[in-house]
């Protein structure tokens, strides 16, 4: 991929633009929640493959005809899947275009800008019990997790119309041998993929022996899938370890990505920042308010941490047009 003309935007106006829409992340007093107090692993549930897929809506290089076969499509999958089990959640982002109701990966082209953002719960989590959508857990609505605020960003900065794919990679996180589980996401690249964003680590309780090993595995098969992409590793959000980390810095450092390091945010949460709480109202995925009730779901960042997030990534991303 030819990359020039190289954009970068000021970290300064980016925030100011994304911290906008971030003003209703709860009124209610935070409580503390630690590591020793929460286990996100038995805590929250770590279930199958999430994932929402979106487009940027882009009207003037969309013609009617495109429209119409797209709608069509849409029908047919969705009519497919009715017969699915409950292997993954997918929904559709307000504001933007459904393109997959069947668990097909967008495939990636030239004409388009290609995102595809790898992440636990932070990045996306399937309904349930505790949790009432598929974006970011805890943020106040999907326009406000990490991922929606990235995408906005690309929307405005690339040339080409650009899409999204969410997967959720607590599958890899937990699984008993992570080297078997990156073929699950082998379709979701190709060489015209643009940008891989990677949000992990929360969830690793167990196996930690072999993360030398599973963690370059990793940027490995994204590098072999898509060659042409950028790859952003993030430092890990929340109940931070530091053979985690180091696996990771080693990964990165090993094969020439780019290591995110979020201390600051993590100083800021420490310090009551960042951080939702029990009795934050969220919209949920069927459109009404619900307030946050579990200590898992109230750890996780609130709107102005997600906003913080996004432009760790936003810092670091660079654009060819």
């Amino acid at each position: 991929m030819k990359r020039k003309n190289w954009k970068q935007v000021s970290a300064a106006v980016v925030m100011a633009i994304v911290l906008a829409g971030c003003g209703n992340g709860g009124g209610t007093p935070k409580e503390e929640t630690s590591q020793g107090e929460v286990n996100p692993k038995e805590e929250m549930q770590k279930g199958s493959e999430v994932r929402a897929s979106f487009v940027e809506k882009n009207k003037d290089k969309k013609t009617k005809d495109t429209k119409d076969k797209k709608t069509s499509e849409k029908e047919t999958k969705e009519a497919e899947t009715e017969t699915e089990t409950e292997t993954e959640t997918e929904s559709e982002i307000t504001g933007q275009e459904e393109l997959r109701g069947d668990g097909v990966a967008i495939i990636a082209t030239e004409e388009n800008f290609d995102y595809v953002a790898l992440g636990n719960s932070v990045t996306c989590n399937e309904i349930s019990e505790l949790w009432w959508s598929n974006w970011g857990m805890a943020a106040t609505t999907e326009e406000n997790d990490y991922v929606h605020i990235v995408s906005r960003w690309l929307e405005g900065q690339s040339a080409k119309p650009v899409t999204t794919t969410v997967l959720d990679i607590k599958k890899w996180e937990v699984a008993p041998d992570r080297g078997a589980a990156l073929e699950d996401y082998d379709k979701y690249f190709n060489e015209h993929t643009d940008l891989v964003t990677l949000q992990t680590g929360e969830n690793i309780t167990e196996g930690k022996e072999t993360l030398g090993v599973d963690y370059p595995a990793l940027v490995q098969r994204i590098k072999e899938k898509a060659p042409n992409a950028q790859i952003l590793m993030l430092g890990e959000v929340l109940w931070p370890k530091d053979d985690i980390e180091a696996a990771k810095h080693a990964a990165c450092d090993q094969n020439g990505v780019t290591f995110i390091d979020v201390s600051d945010f993590r100083a800021a949460y420490e310090g009551d920042t960042f951080r939702s709480s029990l009795g934050t109202q969220v919209y949920g995925a069927d459109g009404n308010l619900h307030a946050i009730d579990n200590e898992v779901v109230a750890a996780h960042p609130d709107d102005e941490g997600m906003a913080n997030i996004a432009q760790h990534f936003i810092d670091n991303i660079i654009i060819s047009n």
